[in-house]
């Protein structure tokens, strides 16, 4: 009998039939986690370029369109005076403007410029964006034209929600914040 145990483990040593399958065993989740990882990454960087298409969408709206905010008191800077700087946002229902007061019809603009930005990246919300208009020394307050204002767009807290990355303790990518500034027109400005 102890003779059979010997000859059975020297023709199992031999034997290489299986080790295919453990092999394979072995490399199979290896694969199937480096795979996913690589489809978490491309999803990562596919957010993040939309979310920059986006704020340049959004600038670039926003310099077209009528104003958000009124900018009948946009003032260039001057000597020791800094100029008039007005940040608009949509905390809740209605748009706020600080600095300044937000135009007549700035909640429709302000759905536009969102419509417009939710194209590139479609989970953007109200609360991500902030936009500012801030007097330059382009143009003369005294002109019909008035001062040209350098508008920026902002996206503040956007994230990436992991798909796989909860299998090693990570639910989400926190973005820095993206920022897009361009020179605007003055047909707009010092109207009411």
């Amino acid at each position: 009998m102890f003779k059979t145990v010997i000859t059975f483990a020297k023709r199992f040593a031999r034997d290489e039939e299986g080790a295919f399958l453990i092999e394979f065993g072995i490399t199979f989740p290896v694969l199937i986690l480096l795979s996913f990882g690589l489809l978490e990454f491309s999803l990562v960087v596919f957010d993040y370029q939309r979310a920059a298409e986006a704020t340049r969408r959004g600038v670039r709206l926003a310099i077209i369109q009528p104003p958000i905010p009124n900018t009948t008191n946009l003032n260039p800077p001057e000597e020791g005076v800094p100029a008039t700087v007005i940040v608009c946002t949509k905390p809740a229902d209605t748009v706020t403007c600080d600095g300044g007061s937000p135009s007549a019809n700035a909640d429709d603009l302000w759905a536009a410029l969102m419509l417009e930005m939710q194209l590139a990246y479609p989970t953007l919300t109200d609360r991500n964006v902030v936009v500012t208009f801030e007097g330059t020394r382009v143009g003369d307050p005294a002109d019909v034209g008035g001062v040209f204002p350098l508008v920026t767009v902002e996206l503040k807290d956007v994230t990436h929600d992991m798909i796989v990355g909860h299998l090693i303790g990570v639910t989400s990518i926190s973005f820095p914040d993206f920022k897009a500034t361009v020179l605007g027109n003055g047909k707009w400005v010092n109207t009411a």
